[in-house]
């Protein structure tokens, strides 16, 4: 026989060794054995259980820092992941120190020996699996939420005696003290909560400076358990002091007044740790955040993948309309002054009449349920059919106190703020056939008249990008100078404004009527007369915007030979008389602003941002972002984990390659979100969660059995639908975080340098969005 092959029987019968039923039920489970195998099994547990009087000495045999630690009247010395082990292992030997306790603590997984072991066997099936299952289990980062320190802190490595609400006692290990808190780490064996108040004491400082005030008890609030890459063994605790201690105080005061303590840049690392991941979700989100003053749109703020929303909303002239999307009477009707949040799904399409661009939307309060099947019947057989969400929130004290704070030349920018609102586009073109499946209208088309815009006036809204980039491909110079237009047969006088070598902004002597995309000829009057060369009397242009008098048009080349050529020539023009041309100054918005509009955004969100990172070739969901309290579908994914992470393994492991991988591979330029809707059907039994069975959209043979499970699971528990998006990551920075780690490297280069590395590694984001309510509306589910 063979042990090993006998392990989960012993470690069943260990805890009741000493036990009156241990006889018996040793013989009810060995009942199918032979007389010599029973014989051996209860050798092996007799040799187990046997007491134990030697000491442990780990230092220089495990891969960690070793320290004094006191367990069975004698002084071992001991790491962290010993002191867990012994911790979580010492109940199963009936809390007495025996040879199979000693055993399991000299042969830890970091001990040099058995290191050098395994590395000369070939992984085991167990460990591939259970590094699969922590493929999804991602880290919480809480959003729109920076740790900030007041008072400079004492880096001092001294032991920490806690008590836990449980009357558990934990030594924990100190990283640093403040006045008002403390930083250490523990096992990660026992059960921290955040929030929850704990006791400690200072056994070593007190035997050090001769103070027995400092072996009393204090109290403490756990702010925060972060985990330790690559060790499971400690976590951190951040701790905040309810009680005053004046022995340590008069410790920390003293020591930074002899300069003994070094910086710690712990918050600023944390701080911007999390800077790091939100600007990440800022660049691939397709959210626009908007600004209001009043019932006015003053600021949108551009992603790299939210600017398709601004730029649908221009009409055929190129300009932006957005203003009558968020009409005053839409926004006031909303109610803000009542609630603290408020929401509307909005159906929106335009149509095409005698080359002017005519737009259409309907919030859902708006319409009857007539109006609302007409306008899905004409509005979703389209290709600009669009569907969104407006939340719109008021704002709070804390944000006018963040804007108060901003330079005075930036306060006219936001002093009348008023709230902020975000814009979702839910659009997604294979589930567009589910609109057109209801009943029909019975009303005639005519009825959708009310709901279409005016052409005038435009949008007055700026529009800013959320990272301060130069956002012009080339530099643009004031020079005014005589051009005619030529279109058609016609032409009209004008003079220039600013130009560039690809692009003209022109004022016409008459209005011009013309829209985007329209071709031009342009005869530079005034410069063609200083050359031979004749290109500048005929240069081909294409208008990319107009004004709405029709007066101020925006030009750029057409990319045949012609223009080529004339762009070649201007360049050449501009690069000879450089010191006589005045550059057009692109504007930049203050990055204290930008940073009050990150986080009065952040703290509203309305999805779970996720971030991948490939581990041994394989995808890994390294973290999530969130607001606190979670939202239903994250405090769901939250109870589904054992620790203080999320797991989103029902949404992906079975579909790493559909979801992760093939959305997320590398591309030469950014391509567009990968969408799919996936269905989580959760049964819930004695407030927690009993079954959870998913579909994604396209596993429905049809919308009659797609409407059925929906129903079945809310008959029985409770329904997310749930909008998944994922996209590689090809440059997770932004110049506003790099700035940031330029300032950190000064201080500390490894760590900056460390922190530039985590982020570099990731390879794909996405958002994980809730439209559990727009789904039931689609398909008319009450």
């Amino acid at each position: 026989m063979h042990l090993d092959d006998y392990k989960a029987l012993i470690e069943q019968l260990l805890p009741i060794y000493a036990q009156p039923d241990f006889e018996p039920m040793f013989k009810l489970l060995t009942e199918h054995e032979t007389g010599p195998v029973r014989l051996q099994i209860k050798m092996e547990i007799n040799r187990l259980m046997a007491p134990c009087n030697k000491i442990i000495d780990l230092r220089g045999r495990v891969k960690g820092q070793c320290r004094q630690y006191t367990f069975n009247g004698y002084d071992h010395w001991l790491d962290d992941v010993a002191i867990n082990i012994y911790h979580h292992r010492s109940s199963v030997f009936g809390g007495q120190y025996c040879y199979g306790l000693y055993e399991e603590l000299i042969n830890t997984h970091n001990n040099f020996r058995i290191i050098h072991q395994q590395q000369k066997q070939p992984p085991t099936e167990a460990i591939t699996a259970n590094t699969q299952y922590s493929l999804f289990q991602a880290q919480l980062i809480r959003f729109g939420y920076y740790l900030s320190r007041e008072e400079k802190r004492l880096s001092i490595a001294t032991p920490m005696a806690l008590t836990l609400a449980n009357s558990q006692q934990v030594l924990a290990t100190t990283v640093d003290l403040s006045l008002s808190g403390a930083k250490c780490k523990v096992p990660a064996a026992f059960d921290y909560q955040l929030g929850q108040t704990i006791t400690a004491s200072f056994p070593q400082l007190a035997q050090q400076y001769q103070d027995a005030r400092l072996n009393q008890s204090h109290h403490y609030r756990i702010l925060g358990i972060d985990d330790i890459q690559d060790n499971d063994s400690i976590k951190w605790l951040r701790l905040l002091a309810l009680t005053e201690n004046a022995a340590l105080q008069a410790i920390i005061k003293h020591d930074q007044h002899q300069s003994l303590s070094r910086n710690n840049h712990d918050d600023k690392i944390i701080q911007l740790r999390t800077q790091g991941f939100e600007h990440c979700y800022l660049k691939h989100t397709t959210t626009m955040p908007l600004f209001f003053a009043g019932t006015s749109l003053k600021y949108s703020l551009l992603t790299d993948h939210n600017q398709h929303q601004w730029q649908y909303w221009h009409d055929e002239r190129n300009q932006p309309v957005i203003n009558h999307l968020l009409s005053a009477s839409r926004i006031s009707n909303l109610g803000l002054s009542k609630v603290s949040q408020t929401s509307t799904l909005i159906y929106s399409f335009f149509h095409e009449h005698q080359g002017q661009r005519y737009f259409y939307s309907a919030a859902l309060p708006e319409m009857t349920r007539q109006q609302r099947l007409l306008f899905w019947q004409v509005g979703a057989k389209r290709k600009n059919w669009r569907v969104m969400r407006l939340t719109l929130y008021p704002l709070t004290t804390n944000d006018k106190q963040a804007l108060a704070q901003l330079t005075p030349e930036m306060m006219p920018y936001c002093q009348d703020l008023s709230h902020i609102g975000t814009l979702q586009d839910l659009t997604h073109s294979q589930v567009q056939p589910d609109y057109l499946g209801g009943a029909a209208s019975t009303l005639m088309a005519q009825e959708l008249h009310q709901f279409r815009h005016s052409r005038n006036p435009i949008s007055q809204a700026e529009a800013i990008h959320f990272d301060p980039k130069p956002l012009r491909s080339e530099s643009r110079f004031q020079y005014q100078t005589t051009i005619i237009l030529q279109q058609d047969n016609g032409t009209i006088s004008g003079h220039s404004i600013d130009f560039s070598s690809r692009g003209l902004n022109i004022n016409l002597d008459q209005p011009l009527r013309c829209k985007q995309g329209d071709t031009v000829i342009i005869e530079f009057t005034g410069l063609a007369r200083s050359t031979k060369n004749s290109i500048l009397k005929r240069m081909p242009y294409q208008v990319i915007r107009t004004s709405p008098n029709g007066k101020n048009i925006q030009l750029t080349t057409i990319e045949n030979e012609d223009g080529l050529l004339g762009g070649q020539f201007l360049q050449t023009l501009i690069t000879s008389n450089l010191e006589k041309l005045s550059v057009c100054k692109e504007p930049q918005p203050s990055t204290a602003m930008l940073f009050a509009m990150h986080q009065m955004l952040l703290t509203r969100l309305h999805c779970l941002p996720y971030f991948a990172e490939k581990v041994d070739h394989k995808i890994k969901v390294k973290a999530v972002g969130s607001n606190f309290p979670l939202s239903p579908l994250a405090n769901m994914l939250h109870r589904l984990s054992d620790n203080d992470r999320c797991d989103l393994d029902i949404i992906f492991k079975q579909r790493v390659k559909q979801l992760l991988a093939d959305p997320m591979r590398p591309r030469d330029k950014q391509p567009p979100p990968v969408i799919h809707e996936l269905y989580l059907a959760v049964e819930i039994k004695d407030n927690k969660v009993h079954k959870i069975d998913t579909k994604l959209r396209q596993d429905f043979n049809d919308v009659t059995s797609q409407r059925a499970y929906i129903e079945q699971a809310r008959q029985h528990g409770e329904l997310f639908a749930l909008r998944i998006t994922a996209l590689p990551v090809l440059n997770p920075l932004t110049i506003l975080i790099g700035e940031k780690l330029s300032k950190l490297a000064r201080l500390t280069l490894h760590r900056a340098r460390a922190l530039e590395i985590e982020f570099t590694s990731l390879i794909g984001c996405g958002e994980i969005l809730d439209i559990t309510d727009e789904v039931l509306i689609r398909l008319e589910i009450h």
